[in-house]
């Protein structure tokens, strides 16, 4: 009787590992060809996201993971953002599109 509630106990442990290992993710391939995996948390409702930087330590894109798992991307060039304006911004992105 043990051995069986023993064998029910591991074999629910390994269920639980597998749909751990499942879950959906959404990716994104950055500038230095790297695919980067990210999460959406459905208990935050707020994806994960990945700030891109180019060599010259400028960032060039964002993405982030959506709610049914897309990566939606935004580039630097969808924001006007200057030295004078650049602390407007809230978070890294998009200030980090330029260099002061």
């Amino acid at each position: 009787m043990k051995l069986v509630i023993a064998f029910l106990l591991l074999a629910g442990m390994l269920a639980i590992g597998v749909n751990a290992g499942n879950e959906p993710v959404c990716s994104y391939r950055n500038t230095q060809g790297e695919t980067i995996f990210l999460k959406y948390l459905p208990l935050l409702k707020q994806g994960q996201d990945y700030v891109d930087f180019g060599v010259d330590g400028k960032c060039v894109k964002r993405a982030v993971c959506s709610e049914n798992f897309k990566t939606e991307v935004e580039d630097c060039g969808k924001y006007h953002v200057t030295c004078g304006n650049k602390k407007t911004f809230n978070g890294v992105f998009p200030g980090c599109c330029v260099k002061c």
